[in-house]
């Protein structure tokens, strides 16, 4: 027992001697910022938050501690707390608040940042200022100087007073669930609503937007703010401050959309904003600016701030659990993007131009909702029309990729199928074999107002039976609105190795037919694999073939032998073909849009000795 007790002792004074030692160790190396730490709070302890309620300085408001949350998230507390203000008694949580600091005793507890669906009283969870820094001094895994999973510099140096020029579903489930970890029906303590205002944008545009971005807790919204002037104005800040408003460039242009929050904490590492993920995308890159907010909107539903970017400065460049990080030098990439609609005389605009954030999962989302909004302020009409979209991506140190695609309806163009320079867009900005900036995107758009399309009514031959080596008459009538039906007559070699088989024909448009692609082995198989199509002002005749084909190596190699086959199926090895149908296939030039599919069968004889 003695020896016990000698050794509790020791141990004592070792814990005393290590208290009183990290006593002396400071909490932050920040000059002129002191925090307090969660387990310091206590219920009734009053201070104060910064935010900006109306133009770009921020201004106090009153706060109460409530208590304390534990565990909240896996290692992160939430702070509660009452804010007092006559806005927000008016107003209850407000979306853009969020990274709003909150001081209690002079010292920095945290950022406003998260609050109740559905809640009556203005109480709001403040994301404890340590689980912010730890994200400010986690070790980025891209070297300076270079975009977030993409590989693709940053354009770092002093930042110019003009305006600069993944897989979804997955992403979004994620980012679903992280938002709404408790779903019920009195609500949940969830991360304040993150505005983006958007501006330019048609109403059935701003839905679809709306509709993919919910799950990440940002709303479009239309008449929230305005998209900023192209220059600064003169009384504009030149840098950030601790509560003052943020924004985060999506698109801008003829139509733009930014997201708005709060700045917590000014450092010289960067700048810590939001207290929640914006979309939580970790290391990321999209353009930030300061912000002028016009207006706190009341709202039963969601109470918001109506705001405009201002001056952009810096990239935002960590999008995590407790906080964003903004690097004020540096400056995120962006696509330029140009809309151009032909054939609607007398429309008041024509031509969009507007530049996209260039971060990868975002990219082909904006692109839509920018030709969706085009179309709608453009061509309303519910008539009878025709369209050519032409879509040319500039790939940097590449020759532009073109697409041409063709389309009709009797509604108008109420909407259009994604155009395959968007497809393009979606896989080169993330693909397995390099990095390839994407310059800028084209897209022009012309109608013609009639119904100009066919369709395949019937398909006919002379014969249920032919010899092989001879050659057949298929014909196909094309029905077409408003004219008599087309007769095109296409001749077929019947080939010899169909004998005693049957000769199996498809006929359909072209856009209704998938050419025989190998996976690919390179960013060139890749942009090749994309821009491959057949037209779809056009019939495919598709013939089935015996035997199979196999793709390997980046190639199609079509009708081979059974033996062949085995060959390409090594035992001591996984590198394989993979078997595709064999197929021949004819193109008929129609010269307009062709819907529809048919198909016939044939007899062909046995070869006769």
């Amino acid at each position: 027992m003695r020896y016990l007790s000698a050794a509790a002792a020791c141990v004592a004074s070792i814990v005393v001697a290590a208290g009183a030692l990290l006593a002396q160790v400071p909490r932050l190396t920040i000059p002129g910022v002191e925090t307090m730490a969660v387990e310091d709070l206590r219920p009734g302890m009053r201070g104060y938050g910064l935010t900006v309620f109306r133009g770009t300085r921020p201004e106090r408001f009153d706060v109460e501690v409530l208590d304390t949350i534990h565990h909240f998230r896996p290692h992160m507390d939430l702070v509660l707390i009452r804010p007092t203000h006559p806005t927000l008694e008016h107003a209850g949580t407000v979306g853009g608040m969020s990274g709003s600091p909150v001081f209690i005793e002079g010292k920095l507890i945290g950022a406003y940042a998260y609050g109740w669906e559905f809640g009556r009283d203005p109480v709001a969870g403040v994301t404890p200022i340590a689980s912010m820094l730890a994200e400010l001094r986690r070790p980025r895994r891209t070297p300076s100087g270079i975009i977030p999973g993409s590989g693709i510099p940053f354009d770092i140096g002093p930042t110019p007073i003009t305006v600069p020029h993944a897989r979804w579903e997955s992403l979004s489930q994620s980012a679903l669930a992280h938002r709404s970890p408790v779903a019920t029906a009195y609500g949940s303590l969830v991360p304040a609503m993150t505005p983006m205002a958007v501006t330019g944008m048609g109403t059935r545009a701003t839905l679809h937007l709306a509709e993919a971005l919910a799950p990440f807790g940002i709303v479009p919204l239309q008449g929230a703010g305005g998209g900023g002037a192209a220059q600064p104005p003169d009384d504009a800040p030149t840098r950030y401050e601790n509560g003052g408003a943020i924004g985060v460039r999506m698109v801008q242009g003829d139509i733009s959309g930014n997201v708005t929050g709060t700045v917590t904490l000014v450092t010289p590492d960067g700048i810590l904003a939001f207290g929640h993920p914006m979309m939580g995308l970790g290391e990321t890159a999209f353009p930030a600016a300061i912000a002028r907010v016009m207006w706190i909107l009341a709202s039963e539903r969601r109470s918001f701030k109506i705001s405009e970017p201002v001056r952009a400065l810096g990239a935002l460049v960590n999008d995590r659990g407790a906080a964003v990080v903004v690097d004020a030098h540096a400056v995120a990439p962006t696509i330029p993007m140009r809309v151009s609609i032909h054939g609607v005389e007398g429309a008041p605009h024509t031509d969009w131009n507007v530049t996209l954030a260039g971060q990868r999962p975002m990219a082909a989302r904006l692109a839509a909702s920018v030709v969706e909004s085009a179309l709608e302020d453009t061509v309303s009409d519910m008539a009878d029309a025709a369209w050519t979209v032409r879509s040319r991506v500039f790939l940097r140190g590449r020759e532009p990729v073109e697409f041409t695609e063709h389309g009709a309806g009797a509604e108008g163009v109420r909407s259009l199928p994604a155009p395959g320079g968007f497809e393009l867009l979606t896989r080169v900005v993330d693909n397995a074999f390099g990095v390839v900036p994407v310059d800028r995107i084209e897209v022009d758009l012309t109608l013609r107002w009639q119904r100009d399309f066919s369709y395949v009514r019937s398909v006919s031959v002379s014969s249920a039976e032919v010899d092989p080596g001879s050659t057949v008459e298929l014909r196909v009538l094309l029905g077409r609105y408003g004219a008599g039906p087309e007769m095109h007559t296409v001749r077929l070699e019947v080939p010899r190795e169909l004998a005693g088989r049957e000769l199996d024909l498809e006929i359909a448009g072209g856009n209704e037919v998938v050419p025989d692609l190998a996976e690919p082995e390179s960013l060139d198989d890749l942009i090749r694999n994309v821009a491959t199509r057949f037209p779809d002002d056009a019939l495919v005749v598709s013939m089935r073939m015996p035997g199979q084909g196999v793709t390997l190596r980046g190639r199609v190699i079509p009708n081979l032998p059974a033996s062949a086959l085995d060959t390409l199926r090594p035992s001591v090895g996984t590198e394989s073909g993979e078997p595709f149908m064999n197929y021949r296939r004819t193109v008929v030039p129609v010269g307009r849009v062709v819907l529809g599919r048919d198909r016939v069968r044939l007899r062909v004889r046995e070869v006769r000795l």
